[in-house]
């Protein structure tokens, strides 16, 4: 009986003695709360933009938030997401009671960065800048802090899970993300993460409750480098569509030997990005920067772990250098190229129109718009299964096509009734392809085109798909245009960006 309580002492004696230093394990935890104060602010945010269906009516204002890290002693970073179609832009850091007036310096869609600069001489002392670190050590335990809107610093725990290239919030680019899993509060709007005493990057993105997306610190800092050196392009962005090459025989339709089992099939390329203008439809892509590329478009990075090739474009600014290994006509060819950038108005079909007044016109109640991603939108979050179908089609073929011939798509989105163009008010979602008889690749094109045939009665628009031919008598236009503008309160008919 002795031997079995002594026994049971020393069991429980280990078992006190393991949570106790699990206890001063807990303890040790680093905490920059304190330290953090003078180098975090509170962004108050109110945004606009325009109604994408009626672009001659601003939206109401909207109020929004965000949390900012100081990288300069009166400069801040954020995500860009939180900025998008900017109206002002205020401050609030530990310490200080009044706003402080900011501006937004740089804004990165693609990437989802921004730098916002705050009046010096509203600043009671400078901000300490932040300095990031691009460690990465997967499985430890990272801290994320943040200022409220009271001026109160707080942070969360949560342990850094796994790397992906993942689609950017604000963009069609792919970029490298850290998630952290186990947070025990959503953040996605700029709290900063750290590890140990060093931060490691802001927080973009919660997938639920309990994990959080960071842009990583080397993303931040090629963003901020270059941002300092003046004249900031921005990062690559990806010129082509690869599809994975695991059928046996298209490898040897392409006459590739059968030691030569890795490789990603170029399935289709753009006019815009990173290597549209050296790549073709049936390369097959082995190596970029002499990193080889497996069958499936995947490739092993010493830090990561296996990644998507897209990184190896993304990771890189516009303008750097960049090498392709690929596979063509039988043998193996070597091309020297430059990482590039295109932004999404350079797009057939933007992705994004932030930051601007949609392009429309509108001529006696008919009213004519570039086609965008964001209008797309408006009949549904799935535009595969609710969008016009013609249009729809543009948008998965030629996004990202344009041409010499077609920069824009330009429609009929919908006709405003009216005296003048009674029989025509069902039309919309119609695509323009000529007008009296110009081809019309953008809304400048229509204005040209409305100079054309002077001698004639009419403007005369053509459709596609055998859609319907649109007469409008020329000595009505001019009444119908007071008209509209009158009874449907568009004070501008017409908006082109320059």
């Amino acid at each position: 009986m002795i031997n079995k309580m002594k026994y049971i002492t020393i069991i429980f004696t280990a078992i006190l003695i393991l949570c106790l230093d699990t206890s001063v394990l807990a303890n040790e935890r680093t905490d920059l709360t304190e330290q953090m104060k003078d180098s975090l602010v509170f962004l108050t945010i109110s945004t606009g933009g325009y109604r994408t269906r009626e672009p001659w009516k601003q939206k109401s204002l909207s109020d929004d938030y965000a949390y900012g890290c100081a990288v300069s002693e009166n400069e801040v970073i954020t995500t860009a997401d939180r900025v998008s179609n900017l109206v002002y832009i205020k401050a609030l850091r530990y310490g200080q009671n009044e706003f402080i007036n900011a501006k937004l310096k740089v804004v990165d869609y693609q990437a989802n960065l921004c730098l916002i600069e705050l009046d010096s001489n509203q600043l009671s002392k400078p901000l300490k800048p932040l300095t990031f670190t691009e460690d990465y050590k997967k499985g430890n335990s990272v801290d994320s802090y943040w200022m409220s809107s009271d001026k109160r610093v707080f942070s969360k725990r949560g342990y850094l899970d796994r790397v992906r290239v993942d689609k950017v919030r604000t963009s069609f680019v792919k970029h490298l993300r850290y998630l952290v899993s186990d947070v025990s509060q959503r953040t996605d709007s700029g709290e900063v993460y750290c590890e140990d005493l060093s931060p490691i990057g802001i927080a973009c993105r919660s997938n639920g409750d309990n994990e959080a997306g960071l842009i990583p610190a080397e993303t931040i800092l090629k963003f901020l480098k270059v941002v300092k050196d003046g004249n900031y392009e921005g990062f690559g962005c990806v010129g082509f569509a690869a599809s994975d090459l695991l059928d046996p025989a298209l490898r040897s339709y392409l006459k590739m030997p059968e030691t030569l089992n890795y490789g990603v099939y170029v399935s289709d390329v753009f006019t815009l990005g990173t290597g549209c203008d050296d790549l073709k439809i049936g390369d097959v892509i082995l190596k970029i920067d002499d990193t080889t590329i497996d069958p499936y478009g995947l490739f092993e990075n010493p830090k990561y772990g296996q990644l998507e090739l897209d990184y190896l474009i993304t990771n890189k600014n516009a303008g750097q250098d960049i090498k392709f290994e690929i596979w063509r006509d039988g043998k193996s060819l070597e091309i020297q190229t430059t990482v590039k950038n295109f932004k999404s108005s350079d797009m057939l079909i933007p992705y994004h129109e932030y930051d601007l007044q949609p392009e429309y016109m509108v001529v006696a109640g008919f009213v004519f718009q570039k086609l965008s991603r964001e209008y797309l939108l408006e009949f549904g979050a799935d535009i595969a299964g609710n969008a016009p179908t013609n249009l729809y089609y543009y948008y998965l073929q030629s996004a990202f096509k344009p041409t010499d011939e077609r920069k824009d798509i330009v429609i009929l989105s919908f006709v405003l009734p009216n005296q003048y163009n009674m029989g025509y008010t069902n039309l919309g979602q119609m695509i323009v392809s000529t007008y009296n008889g110009k081809k019309i690749s953008s809304i400048d094109d229509v204005i040209e085109a409305q100079k054309l045939n002077t001698d004639s009665l009419y403007d005369v628009i053509e459709f596609e798909m055998d859609n319907p031919t649109l007469v409008i008598a020329r000595n009505q236009i001019s009444a119908a245009n007071a008209f509209v503008s009158t009874n449907y309160g568009i004070r501008k008919l017409v908006n082109i960006n320059k």
